[in-house]
């Protein structure tokens, strides 16, 4: 075997174990079973009859050498002197031996013809003190090729646990939560207090790992995922759980960050971890546009064709009907109608007076028209604006945190340590303009709440709540009207920037890995998985209302209040200086009268005199 082994280009190597093992000149065995240039797959064969063959095993099972990675064949020196039951006592003892083990031992299958049968051991959890199970793997015949049982598959072979009860934990942030209630309230339909909606998730795809490999869960709640000690650096919560191997299954999703890495395996990702704000529009809180909206129909070129078609217009009607008189065919009419009947145009009111001149009366005619033409395109664009238009409101987390919404979080672990840690961007800005800030709590909602309790407030507007998108869905579409839905607005959350896709995870090295991250591929492959999700993964309701129309704001017709603010302040102006000027003509001609009489009076009693000079007077 080792001859042919060395042919095909295996590097061999023969480790001698003194009956000291292990001792200070005995070989390393992490040494000898590192791959130098991973990745290696090693193959070990280790003489069982030897007597330091049980301290090597439980070396090996310490430092979790007997995985999938490394293949493990146990040999009698002598095999025809062997007794089967020697091998069977030695294994007993062995602590190592897991699931994924890929461990072969021999006996004699027909001593006479020299053929040897071939077990597969495995165990379905040695630290959970259950039994090593062997399986015929094959036979071998010296000088032929080993001959593997038709359709042998270790996956078939090892996938039912028979009842087997595996230790659980999960996050339920509940008090006075018992293992034997954890069960019922992973499986509720529907929010449960204290469970977010990707642990309930995950817990759905570990029940179709129980049903098909046939175990059994004892779960352990914790109130978190994850925190430590700050003195002893103590891991807490479910990671600290799952780092110290004190859990076989973990019922809930991790963000696998490189930092943990080194501590969990992950199997397992489909579970979109998507936060946000959600809000309702309302008219205090956004805008139909971004410009003013008295002025937004009509594009800037247009605006400025507008106006100088008025200019060409008053110069037409002030100088055509001048054009006319000079032709003999009448007195041109005062100078101050041309102005007032370009307004008039404007306005679609009509002219005061109708002009004699044929040439006026058409170029009046024309205004008129194209004047109702553009009226026609400024009011239908205004009209079909506030049918159609969404309201513009705060769309990101600057725009939240600066707007008058009133911001809430659903209660849950990760809010509460996001506001307490403050290391995510925003979350300073958010924690001292929103979170710092009192509060009335008959009229406004608490900074931590849950989904039911939020779904009213937001129904009123002016609030906003962060949680799970996919948590407030469900209450949004059932309390919310159609039209009201349309009006929902999200903002992306606080937890945008980290890792969306949730891990599922073991322990690191976990012997299970291998098997249940084939049986959920096969799960995802018929469609299983998809199923399961769409369940627990609801969408943002669909916006079947009609056409909502918005108020329009002071802001969008400011410019329409400001020219008749200087219209009437421009009238006013003109009011006081015409009331001025009225006032001195008065004093003036009454100090003619004055002078008038005096004059007259003069001469009534000095009719011989001449009179006097005004200056005198």
């Amino acid at each position: 075997m080792f001859r042919h082994a060395a042919d095909r280009g295996t590097l061999i190597q023969f480790v001698d174990i003194g009956s000291g093992y292990p001792g200070q000149r005995q070989p390393n065995v992490t040494t000898i079973l590192t791959p130098r240039q991973p990745p290696t797959r090693l193959c070990c064969v280790l003489d069982y009859e030897c007597p330091a063959a049980s301290a090597v095993l439980e070396e090996v099972s310490r430092y979790r050498f007997m995985n999938n990675t490394y293949s493990w064949l146990l040999l009698p020196r002598d095999l025809s002197r062997s007794s089967p039951l020697t091998v069977q006592r030695m294994l007993w003892n062995v602590s190592g031996i897991q699931l994924n083990s890929d461990l072969i031992t021999i006996e004699w299958r027909n001593q006479e013809s020299r053929e040897i049968n071939l077990f597969d051991i495995h165990s379905k959890g040695r630290h959970l003190c259950k039994d090593i199970y062997r399986t015929l793997y094959g036979w071998w015949r010296p000088g032929q090729a080993i001959e593997p049982i038709a359709g042998y598959s270790s996956y078939r072979v090892r996938q039912d646990f028979n009842f087997l009860q595996l230790r659980g934990v999960t996050v339920i942030d509940r008090r006075n939560v018992t293992y034997d209630r954890v069960d019922r309230l992973l499986s509720e339909p529907g929010l449960t207090e204290g469970i977010t909606a990707f642990v309930k998730y995950h817990y759905a795809l570990l029940v179709v790992l129980r049903d098909f490999h046939n175990f059994t869960i004892k779960f352990r709640p914790t109130r978190g995922w994850a925190g430590r000690l700050r003195r002893s650096g103590y891991r807490l919560g479910l990671l600290g759980v799952v780092q110290r191997h004190e859990t076989d299954v973990a019922a809930t999703g991790i963000i696998m960050r490189l930092s943990r890495q080194p501590e969990l395996d992950s199997i397992h990702y489909s579970w979109a971890f998507e936060t946000g704000f959600v809000y309702k529009i309302t008219p205090d809180i956004g805008s139909q546009s971004e410009g003013n909206g008295f002025v937004a129909p009509f594009s800037l070129s247009v605006w400025l064709t507008f106006v100088m078609s008025l200019g060409l217009a008053m110069l037409v009607l002030k100088y055509l009907p001048r054009a006319s008189a000079h032709l003999g065919l009448g007195p041109p009419p005062p100078p101050e109608t041309y102005l007032l009947d370009v307004v008039s145009c404007v306005a679609q009111q009509g002219v005061a007076q109708v002009s004699r001149f044929v040439s006026s009366r058409v170029a009046i005619l024309v205004l008129l028209v194209g004047n109702l033409v553009l009226y026609n395109y400024y009011t239908s664009t205004v009209i079909s604006g506030l049918l159609s238009v969404q309201m513009i409101g705060p769309e990101t987390i600057p725009q939240v945190i600066d707007s008058s919404l009133k911001v809430s979080l659903t209660d849950t672990g990760y809010h509460r340590i996001m506001l307490r840690e403050q290391t995510l961007p925003y979350s300073t800005e958010l924690y001292e303009r929103k979170a710092r800030p009192a509060r009335s709590p008959a009229t406004e909602l608490p900074l931590f709440t849950d989904v039911d309790h939020a779904v009213p407030f937001l129904r009123r507007g002016g609030h906003a709540l962060h949680c799970e998108l996919t948590e407030v869905y469900p209450a949004l579409a059932n309390q919310f009207t159609a039209n009201e839905i349309c009006e929902l607005r999200t903002v992306e959350g606080l937890f945008g920037y980290d890792i969306r896709v949730m891990a599922f995870v073991l322990p690191k090295h976990s012997m299970y890995s291998e098997l249940f991250k084939t049986t959920l591929m096969r799960a995802q492959e018929t469609g299983i998985v998809k199923r399961i999700y769409r369940i627990h993964k609801t969408t943002k309701p669909i916006c079947q209302g009609s056409a909502t129309v918005y108020s329009v704001e002071l802001s969008e017709v400011s410019l329409a209040f400001i020219i008749l603010g200087v219209g009437i302040a421009l009238s006013g102006l003109i009011y006081l200086a015409e009331k001025r000027d009225s006032i001195r003509a008065e004093s003036i001609e009454g100090r003619r009268s004055l002078l008038v009489m005096k004059m007259t009076s003069w001469c009534d009693y000095h009719p011989s005199s001449p009179p006097p000079s005004p200056l005198h007077a």
